[in-house]
């Protein structure tokens, strides 16, 4: 009887390795070819970065010159550049809404360059592998962390690339903030804010957590209606943010001036990772219960 109970420990110890195998086989595919092997997630990056970090340095240089800041801006200030979004916008006929162009292209290049690689594998290699796989949940749990993974490393890259500028550049390397450019650049003069010197750290991470969380949300969507429909739905989360300052318009925490720490009425950080936590957390389990019962051959 003991030799038996040992055989089948044995044989479910070698079950249970397999298993971890398998999913580790998965997610090894997955972060090569849908990260490193993806020159648009890598180069698109460092392409935004450039771009917007040239138009950093000549509308800093033109107001340096015209004695409008008093002291050269910082890597913190590029950053802000980047993620701050735009200031409260309050309907008036006599001020129009300007879209904030830099804001927009950060966040929705991300979201389209992730949108059709689960799609595909599902179609090619997956297909097969999906088909024969009595545990489909390997197969998304990597999709996730594919996901996320590649999130974050488009993030990286973006900040990094910007680093790598200001230190070529001979820009302070800090994370002081200048607000007077600022004020000036995202024409918030008349706006009133928090006297603030440096930029806080969890402000920069927090976009990239609501990031995480709306990039799950869209390819968990994708399981629900096309692709491209997810997409829509996903610049519609951002254009509808973009116009309103609420906490329940998430893409408003993606925008460092529409956080509390430097806007009276700003949304809260603590709110904001709140919320990414939910988003993911709600995408990993509805899309792992909706993934069990999808048709891939109809689908595909």
């Amino acid at each position: 009887v003991m030799a038996e109970m040992q055989s089948f420990s044995s044989i479910g110890n070698l079950d249970y390795r397999s298993e971890n195998m398998k999913f580790i086989k998965y997610l090894k595919f997955d972060i090569c070819q849908g990260i490193f092997h993806n020159p648009i997630l890598i180069f698109s990056p460092m392409l935004i970065a450039v771009i917007t970090f040239v138009d950093f340095i000549m509308k800093a240089n033109q107001l340096l010159t015209a004695n409008v800041i008093g002291e050269a801006v910082s890597f913190g200030d590029y950053l802000l550049y980047l993620y701050g979004g735009m200031k409260e916008y309050i309907p008036s006929h006599n001020e129009p809404f300007l879209f904030p162009i830099v804001w927009i292209v950060v966040f929705m290049v991300l979201p389209f360059i992730l949108l059709n690689y689960p799609l595909k594998d599902m179609v090619g290699n997956g297909q097969h592998i999906l088909t024969r796989s009595t545990r489909r949940i390997f197969w998304w749990l990597s999709k996730c962390v594919w996901n996320v993974l590649g999130t974050v490393v488009y993030h990286v890259i973006l900040q990094m690339t910007g680093l790598i500028l200001c230190l070529v550049c001979r820009i302070e390397v800090t994370n002081k903030v200048h607000m007077d450019f600022i004020k000036m650049v995202f024409e918030m003069v008349h706006v009133e804010t928090k006297d603030i010197s440096i930029l806080l750290i969890s402000a920069i991470i927090l976009p990239v957590c609501i990031s995480v969380g709306i990039n799950m949300l869209q390819m968990t969507l994708s399981l629900f209606i096309k692709p491209i429909y997810s997409f829509f739905s996903t610049a519609v989360i951002f254009i509808v943010s973009s116009y309103l300052l609420s906490p329940i318009c998430i893409g408003n925490y993606t925008m460092i001036l529409r956080q509390n720490w430097i806007l009276e009425n700003g949304v809260s950080i603590e709110v904001g990772y709140t919320i990414s936590l939910i988003l993911l957390l709600t995408a990993i389990i509805v899309g792992s219960v909706r993934f069990h019962y999808y048709d891939i051959l109809e689908k595909t």
